[in-house]
C-alpha cells in the first residue's frame, strides 16, 4: 500500500508545479514554492526510503508518505480559501517611503554590526552539530539584513536612485558572502527568492516558465552539490573545476540513493514512535521550539530553559524502540513534526500557512501594501523551510519577521490626520 501513496505523493507534487504553470504570476505563489521544495527535498527521499527502509516497518512507510500526500494537498486546499477581509485591512497602512528608508539603514547598521561580532567569535557546537553559545545570537540578530534587503531592493526597484542602489549593494554583501563563502543553502534559496518575488510586485517581472520548471528540477541535484560543497561550488565554477563538480554531485547523489541518511527516515521513526507511544505534543512542540529560538539560557541558565520546555517528543524513544541515532545535522521535516503535534490533523498547519499566504498575495498583487509585500518576501523562505526542517521552524523564523517588521511599520507608517488630531488634544492635557 505504501507504493500507492508514494505515487499518489508524486502526483500531487507535480501537479501543484503545474498548477503553477498555468499562469505566470502562480510561480510566485505558495502552492508553486511548496511543489518545487517537496519535489526537490523530499521526492528523492521517498524513492530512495521505499528502496533502503532499513528499521522503518511497511506500515510506517505507508504513514509517512500518506502523511506527505496530506500535507503537499493542504499547500492547494488551503490556498483556496478566501483572503480574510480583516487581515487585508490591517495589512493596508500606508507606509512613508522616506521613513522606511531610514528603518532600513537602522536594520542594515544592526545587522551588520552583529555579523562584525560574529565574525570575531569562536563557534561552538553541541553534541548534535549545532551550534550553540554566542554564535547564536549573534546569527539570529543578523537576519534583519534580510528585511533590509528587501526593504532596499523595494525602494531601488521603485525609484532608480544612487542612495538606494549603494544601500542594496552595502547589504547583499553579506548576504552573498554566506552563499559564496559558506554555501549556505537557505541564504541561497532566500537571497534568490526575496530578488524574484518584488521584481515581479514592484515590475511585474519574471523569467520565463521553462527556466523556473527547469531550476525546480534542478534543484534536486543542485540542493545537495550546495550542501555537500559548500563554498567550494563557486571556487570550481570561477576555475572551471568542472570534473571536481561532477564527481563530487555524483557522491553526493550516490548516498542519497543508498539512504544511509535520510530526513524522512528521521520522520516515518518519529511518527510511529508517537502512534507506538500514544504520546502526541498537541502543539506543545512549537512552544518548545519558541523557548529554544528566543529564551537566552547563556543569560538565564540552561537549567530554567530546559525546565519551560514541556518535552513531550518522542525523539529520545527512538533509540529504545528502533536501536536508531538520528544523525547530526539532519532535520525530522514538517511531515513529522506536524504529525507528533497534532497525528494526521498536523497537515492542517501546511492548510493555514496557505491560507495566510493567499491573504498575503492579494494584500501585496492586488492592494499594494507595502507591509504586506515585505510580509510575503520575509516568509516565503521560512515557509519552505518548513517542509525540509519542520512547521515549527516557520513559526520560530514567523514571530521574528513579523515582530521586526511590525516596529519597522510603527516608526514608518504615515500619520494621518486623525493621528495628528489626537496628538494635538495630547498635548494640550499636559
Amino acid at each position: 500500500m505504501h507504493h500507492f501513496y508514494l505515487y499518489l505523493f508524486v502526483i500531487i507534487c507535480f501537479g501543484l508545479l503545474g498548477w503553477g504553470m498555468m499562469r505566470l504570476e502562480r510561480i510566485y505563489q505558495y502552492p508553486f514554492f511548496m511543489g518545487a521544495t517537496f519535489i526537490s527535498f523530499i521526492v528523492p527521499q521517498a524513492f530512495s526510503l521505499t528502496n533502503n527502509p532499513g528499521v522503518v516497518s511497511d506500515r510506517a512507510l505507508e504513514r509517512v508518505f500518506l502523511m506527505a500526500c496530506l500535507c503537499a494537498a493542504m499547500c492547494w486546499i488551503g490556498y483556496q480559501f478566501s483572503p480574510d477581509p480583516k487581515l487585508l485591512k490591517k495589512l493596508n497602512i500606508e507606509i512613508d517611503d522616506r521613513k522606511l528608508f531610514k528603518a532600513g539603514v537602522a536594520l542594515m547598521i544592526f545587522g551588520h554590526f552583529f555579523n562584525f561580532l560574529l565574525s570575531r567569535t569562536n563557534i561552538e557546537t553541541a553534541a548534535n552539530g549545532n551550534w550553540t553559545g554566542r554564535a547564536t545570537i549573534y546569527v539570529f540578530f543578523a537576519k534583519v539584513l534580510y528585511i533590509a534587503f528587501a526593504i532596499f531592493l523595494r525602494q531601488t526597484l521603485k525609484d532608480f536612485k544612487l542612495k538606494y542602489i549603494f544601500c542594496t549593494l552595502i547589504t547583499a554583501y553579506p548576504l552573498l558572502s554566506s552563499i559564496l563563502i559558506s554555501g549556505r543553502r537557505q541564504s541561497t534559496i532566500a537571497f534568490v527568492v526575496i530578488i524574484g518575488v518584488l521584481f515581479w510586485f514592484v515590475k511585474r517581472f519574471t523569467v520565463p516558465r521553462f527556466i523556473i520548471l527547469a531550476f525546480s528540477l534542478l534543484g534536486i541535484y543542485f540542493i545537495r552539490l550546495l550542501g555537500s560543497m559548500r563554498g567550494n561550488l563557486w571556487g570550481h565554477i570561477a576555475t572551471n573545476k568542472w570534473e571536481q563538480i561532477m564527481s563530487t554531485s555524483q557522491d553526493s547523489m550516490e548516498v542519497l540513493l543508498q539512504g544511509k541518511i535520510l530526513e524522512l527516515r528521521n520522520a516515518a521513526l518519529l511518527m510511529d514512535a508517537s502512534v507506538m507511544t500514544g504520546r502526541h505534543g498537541y502543539g506543545t512542540g512549537y512552544w518548545d521550539n519558541i523557548v529554544f529560538q528566543y529564551f537566552p539560557g547563556q543569560i538565564f541558565g540552561h537549567g530554567l530553559k530546559k525546565a519551560l520546555q514541556f518535552n513531550w517528543g518522542t525523539n529520545h524513544y527512538l533509540k529504545y524502540l528502533y536501536h536508531y541515532t538520528i544523525h547530526p545535522g539532519t532535520t525530522f521535516t514538517g511531515i513529522g513534526d506536524s504529525f507528533v503535534e497534532f497525528d494526521y490533523f498536523g497537515c492542517l498547519v501546511f492548510a493555514l500557512i496557505a491560507f495566510l499566504f493567499k491573504t498575503l498575495w492579494f494584500s501585496s498583487n492586488y492592494y499594494k501594501s507595502t507591509l504586506g509585500t515585505l510580509l510575503y518576501a520575509a516568509l516565503i523562505t521560512p515557509a519552505m523551510v518548513a517542509i525540509t526542517h519542520g512547521t515549527g521552524r516557520f513559526i520560530q523564523e514567523g514571530i521574528f519577521q513579523v515582530g521586526v517588521l511590525g516596529l519597522v511599520t510603527l516608526f514608518a507608517r504615515k500619520k494621518t490626520n486623525l493621528d495628528r488630531y489626537n496628538l494635538e488634544n495630547y498635548r494640550n492635557l499636559q
